[in-house]
């Protein structure tokens, strides 16, 4: 559901369709999915979603979206349709927050690790196709990704809220005793990556455009194999075998428990490499890169220690720090694998 509560209710957004864009709508429903607050709206001609965002979303990250959409759309990758407003802009405002309209994708959805070998493979071609088409987009930059996520001072900024957590966890949190031996894995994880991972050679890795956000929740599935990729917000310049390596543990239902299925990831990566070239950077250190993202996080555990009733965060972390220990044990098979495999 929407991290802020709707302004918006089936009046408002009734006339806001009819005032801005033309649009009578018969009928209004609420989506629970995604940060924004989600709308169907049903016409007589055609039904279309309205996206109502948060207050930090601004105005250049809705234009660059858009851009974004509008140039993959002519490359052939299946997008979303932003409908313009009578002003020609592709969003609206309505008390401050920004308003979008998109036509209705018919189709459905996916959770999480519930990909079969076929869908999973599916993926991994959707996500090469679309980084080869965004290869000659300029408009990109890295927004300072590799300081932020992937680098020494990364992880030793997620190691002090790791600390800080573990030391204020609720006495009565019913996962207290799981949650200190998570923190304390996680930290002890860090602490040697940051000790014995040469962070150089993240730059000599193969980094160009991608979407930045690539999941199973961002795949609207139909009956006719045309699977539209949506939210391009996050797209920029980044290290793309952290973009495959995430892409494949949210989606392969084998990876559930957090333990990757390294045969399946070998040909994930390989239909991916149809379309990008990877280097033997990417191949040898796949593992850790992905690792040094995720490890020092803290992100679900807190929100569940300030709020009980977020289960499904809960759950999230504790898949991760599962996925960490077993990307921290297996890096080198995953990384022997990878080479001799995608040498032949």
């Amino acid at each position: 559901m929407g991290i802020q509560k709707s302004n918006l209710n089936e009046k408002n957004i009734k006339d806001l369709l009819e005032e801005e864009y033309g649009i009578e709508a018969i009928n209004v429903e609420k989506i629970d999915r995604g940060t924004a607050n989600i709308f169907k709206i049903f016409t007589k001609e055609k039904d279309y979603i309205l996206k109502e965002f948060s207050e930090g979303r601004t105005e250049e990250s809705v234009i660059k979206e858009t851009n974004i959409i509008n140039f993959l759309k002519n490359k052939n990758i299946n997008v979303p349709v932003y409908v313009k407003s009578k002003q020609d802009s592709y969003y609206i405002k309505y008390e401050s927050r920004i308003v979008i309209l998109q036509q209705y994708i018919n189709g459905y959805t996916m959770e999480n690790n519930t990909g079969d070998y076929s869908k999973t493979i599916e993926s991994a071609k959707i996500l090469g196709k679309m980084t080869k088409a965004l290869e000659t987009y300029e408009n990109l930059d890295d927004e300072g990704i590799i300081e932020k996520w992937f680098s020494k001072e990364s992880l030793e900024k997620g190691i002090k809220k790791l600390v800080e957590l573990k030391n204020d966890l609720n006495e009565d949190n019913p996962y207290k005793i799981t949650f200190e031996r998570d923190l304390e894995d996680k930290i002890k994880m860090s602490k040697d990556m940051i000790d014995n991972f040469n962070f150089n050679i993240i730059k000599k890795m193969t980094i160009m455009n991608s979407h930045g956000d690539y999941s199973v929740q961002q795949l609207i599935y139909n009956d006719k194999n045309e699977t539209t990729v949506i939210d391009f917000e996050t797209a920029k310049k980044l290290p793309v075998i952290w973009e495959v390596m995430r892409s494949y543990s949210y989606i392969d239902k084998k990876a559930k428990n957090g333990e990757l299925d390294i045969d399946t990831l070998v040909d994930y990566v390989k239909e991916f490499s149809k379309y990008i070239q990877l280097n033997k950077y990417d191949l040898k250190y796949a593992a850790q890169m992905y690792l040094i993202q995720i490890v020092s996080s803290a992100f679900g555990y807190k929100q569940y220690n300030d709020d009980y009733s977020k289960t499904g965060l809960l759950e999230f972390a504790l898949f991760r720090t599962n996925l960490c220990r077993y990307l921290y044990k297996n890096s080198e098979e995953i990384s022997s694998k990878l080479q001799m495999e995608l040498k032949k």
